[in-house]
């Protein structure tokens, strides 16, 4: 019985949305929205990592965890000021256009961390039915399977 997959419809969806996004943004600021959801994503795990091992009595791998998050938070402000630097160069006329058409790489990439994330989410049971509906389709779809696989964004439960 051959089904629609409105997991990889949606990620068709997305990609298109973050290459416009993209290309309106620009690399320089699509690189420094890039970043901070990475460094977003890395702190929702460094908490997830906080809590299990506060939950399993594992102190020093806590304070290890919160010390990565604070170092985390301290690069992150450096590279959010060099990327304001690099975007204001990117606004002269000849490397506005050449700034537009590389985002679209950043949009991409920006939309498939998110993807990546909701996809792993619905692995750990997160959004009910419509994650078991999410984590069917991914069986389903030898793509979303590939994706699924290599998807270091968040730890796998199963």
């Amino acid at each position: 019985m051959n089904s629609i997959n409105l997991t990889l419809i949606i990620g068709i969806i997305l990609i298109i949305i973050g290459m416009k996004l993209g290309f309106d943004t620009g690399l320089t600021k699509g690189l420094s929205h890039l970043i901070a959801l990475i460094v977003t994503v890395a702190t929702l795990f460094l908490i997830l990592m906080i809590r299990s091992s506060i939950h399993s009595g594992h102190i020093k791998s806590s304070i290890v965890y919160i010390v990565t998050l604070v170092i985390l938070g301290a690069v992150y402000g450096v590279v959010k000021f060099i990327l304001k630097s690099a975007h204001k160069v990117s606004e002269l006329p000849v490397l506005h256009q050449l700034d537009k058409f590389a985002g679209i790489a950043v949009g991409i990439l920006w939309v498939a961390i998110i993807y990546m994330v909701m996809i792993a989410l619905a692995h750990r049971g997160l959004f009910g039915s419509f994650g078991e509906m999410v984590v069917k389709d991914v069986h389903e779809s030898s793509i979303l399977t590939y994706i699924n696989t290599y998807n270091i964004m968040m730890p796998k439960t199963r």
